[in-house]
């Protein structure tokens, strides 16, 4: 098959469009990439914010608590009553840890005198760092500890001799019962567990105000492709428009134009087979018979413009396939001779525009015929007619040269073809009457060798 390409240019916005277009995208792309990385900063700068203010007010009581200790000795009533006196804001336990792993202190006395084992104890009495991470306790409530590494001097004195008043000043509530006196100088773990409340919240705002600015981008994106389609939209409604317009002016002008061709190609048709019937001189036959031809030639030529340049104008109605087929398999097998042609169509009643389906088999056979008319293998063209729920399947495929390389940019072009005789008006017809009935059409070489053409038209007033 020789095919004449068109660019399907219909419904492609213009070049100034798309340029106008692309350059909302981008700039809306670095827009959208700045914020997210601009709000995925504050979330994380808000995430360590919210973690190192539980550990300045954690490393603040751990440090009171070194100098009350150095002061007031190993009292075991100590960490117990500073959390029940709401001393420090949010402060969940305490607990002070011997380097032998066992708790000296506690604010639970139950647990004072029992052994753990913690890595982030090990790591402190190894390293003597601070140490801080989140636990979930027994009760499933999540704190934040923070092991701090506290070097006391405890001296020889009874911290129970310290007058009540004093006791008072420093520890509130403190009841004055004392340990035996410790070493003079020990390295203790004091671990200092705050509930992360404060840290909570301010990780809430930052995760709401991130959410939130992501489903504002959403939504601006959502805006952005909303518009962008309408334009499209528009613009393909202008240049539809547009585009009718031009047609119709181009149908006008054809018209008047095939009114006055026709009338004089028919006188000098008439006129030449006049002179071919009367005259019996062979080379004056010969000549009326060029001149013949040629007018035929013309005659198809303004036919084939009217058709592509006339608004098309469906006429749907009921018709057998079949009959369809055989009619025009007599009108094609009557003028080609030497080409096999198979139609395989069903005997079934369809809906749709009889005229503009036969002349879309017709113009797609008669490329066929003419690229085989040429060639020196196999020369058939077959016809698949199938019809199913969705709509009607036509394929067209013949064993001949097939598309020629480097016309897939030009397909079914008007005006452009690879045979030295020809309009170059076939298939761009085919594409415009495709088109008109919302089909789709696809053009290649098939896996046997030669051209093939699938066309689907939907049933009349359904979706393809």
């Amino acid at each position: 098959m020789i095919l004449e390409n068109k660019k399907d240019t219909e419904n492609t916005p213009g070049l100034l469009q798309n340029k106008y277009l692309l350059t909302v995208v981008i700039l809306l792309g670095l827009f959208s990439i700045i914020t997210i990385i601009s709000a995925i900063s504050t979330y994380r700068i808000s995430i360590e914010g919210s973690r190192h203010l539980l550990e300045t007010r954690a490393t603040d009581i751990a440090v009171n608590l070194g100098f009350t200790l150095e002061r007031l000795g190993l009292s075991p009533d100590l960490f117990c009553d500073l959390v029940e006196s709401d001393r420090w804001e949010y402060l969940a336990f305490l607990a002070l840890i011997d380097k032998d792993k066992t708790i000296i202190l506690h604010s639970n006395e139950k647990l004072i005198g029992r052994k753990i084992d913690d890595p982030s104890v090990n790591q402190v009495f190894q390293k003597e760092r601070i140490f801080n991470h989140f636990e979930r306790l027994a009760t499933g409530e999540e704190v934040f500890i923070l092991d701090f590494p506290l070097k006391l001097h405890i001296s020889d004195m009874n911290r129970a001799d310290i007058p009540a008043d004093q006791m008072a000043e420093v520890a509130p509530g403190i009841r004055q019962k004392a340990l035996e006196p410790m070493p003079a100088l020990r390295v203790f773990c004091l671990r200092v567990a705050l509930h992360p409340y404060p840290a909570r919240s301010i990780e809430r705002r930052a995760k709401f105000q991130l959410m939130m600015i992501l489903a504002s981008l959403a939504l601006l994106w959502s805006l952005a492709l909303f518009f962008i389609r309408a334009w499209q939209k528009n613009y393909r409604l202008e240049a539809s428009l547009a585009e009718r317009e031009r047609m119709a002016a181009l149908g006008q002008m054809a018209a008047v134009l095939a009114h006055e061709i026709r009338n004089p190609l028919s006188s000098i048709k008439g006129f030449a087979q006049i002179y071919m019937e009367d005259t019996s001189d062979p080379d004056l036959r010969e000549d009326m018979a060029v001149v013949v031809e040629q007018t035929d030639r013309l005659e198809r030529l303004t036919a084939n413009l009217l058709v592509y340049a006339r608004p098309t104008e469906l006429h749907v109605e009921m018709f057998d396939a079949h009959e369809l087929c055989m009619e025009l398999k007599r009108l094609i097998s009557a003028e080609n001779k030497g080409i096999e042609l198979v139609m395989n169509c069903q005997s079934k009643e369809i809906s749709a525009d009889r005229e503009k389906l036969a002349q879309i088999l017709l113009n797609l056979i008669q490329n066929s015929i003419e690229a085989l008319s040429s060639w020196d293998g196999e020369k058939k063209v077959t016809v698949d007619f199938d019809i199913s729920d969705q709509g009607i399947e036509i394929t067209v495929k013949d064993t001949g040269p097939g598309f020629p390389p480097g016309m897939e940019d030009k397909l079914f072009e008007p005006f452009v073809s690879t045979k030295t005789k020809g309009t170059g008006l076939g298939l761009a017809i085919v594409k415009r009457l495709v088109t008109a009935m919302d089909g789709t059409l696809k053009a290649e070489n098939s896996r046997e060798g030669g051209a093939m053409v699938e066309i689907f038209l939907p049933w009349p007033g359904e979706d393809e």
